[in-house]
């Protein structure tokens, strides 16, 4: 794969990784991350498929890269819970079981609502428009089923909160987890089965919550537990084969 020395970015569609890698210069000093970020992006984009073997040389030869920064960067995403490392075997993109789902719910809702009980009335005029903004977003992606869209309001509107709680190890930890493949892998299932009208909703609610300045932080970090823990009761109650979650992004 060749490197566009201008910094512009090229597509091909790699056999074998089922979907694209998106080339870009590199910085030697920032190797490993570079590789990492590429890719968990075809990860969490659905490119790289679960059950997908990352195999070494086909990507040494698409990226321009070493053996060396590539481990690297399979250990990084190993510690993200993207990538299971087997031993004399490579890596592998993880697959999602029901049981991922419901552990990360579970740890997310709880979690969440930690963040904005923290959050209630720190939260800017900005970050209030932010917010504000990120829910009309969502609301126009939902009728024209533009999931990619609705995803990125959807972050936007829970980071801006998550941000404001102002702890930085449940900042870390959040992160970390609504990064998870298993979070985009979710989001993808809840918004392909047109769920916008009851979520909208429930986001409206919790804006509406962080834009008052009576609002009792216990009932904010309520809602937001609840929220969360909904999308999980919505998910399992939709889906015939909840094993088969994995299938979604294919």
């Amino acid at each position: 794969m060749q490197i566009d020395r201008q910094g512009n970015p090229k597509e091909r569609s790699p056999k074998g990784t089922g979907g694209k890698l998106i080339t870009r210069e590199f910085i030697p000093q920032v190797l490993t991350k570079q590789i990492s970020e590429i890719l968990t992006e075809e990860i969490l984009d659905g490119a790289l498929a679960p059950g997908t073997q990352l195999l070494e040389t086909l990507l040494q030869r698409q990226l321009g890269v070493s053996r060396s920064p590539l481990r690297e960067a399979f250990r990084e995403l190993e510690q993200k819970g993207l990538v299971v490392i087997l031993p004399r075997r490579g890596a592998f993109v993880r697959e999602v079981t029901t049981r991922d789902v419901r552990e990360n719910f579970s740890v997310r809702a709880n979690l969440e609502g930690l963040a904005a009980r923290f959050a209630c009335g720190k939260l800017s005029r900005q970050d209030l428009g932010r917010m504000q903004s990120a829910l009309a977003g969502m609301k126009r992606a939902g009728p024209t089923k533009d999931r990619e869209a609705y995803r990125k309001n959807h972050q936007e509107f829970h980071n801006i909160f998550i941000e404001a709680s102002d702890n930085r190890l449940l900042i870390g930890i959040l992160q970390n987890l609504r990064m998870h493949r298993l979070w985009y892998l979710v989001s993808y299932r809840v918004q392909k089965l047109d769920f916008q009208p009851a979520t909208d909703e429930q986001h409206e609610r919790i804006f509406n919550l962080f834009e008052r300045e009576s609002t009792d932080p216990q009932e904010l970090e309520q809602l937001v537990r609840g929220h969360i823990e909904s999308g999980l009761d919505m998910l399992f109650g939709a889906m015939d084969d909840p094993e088969s979650i994995a299938s979604v992004a294919k």
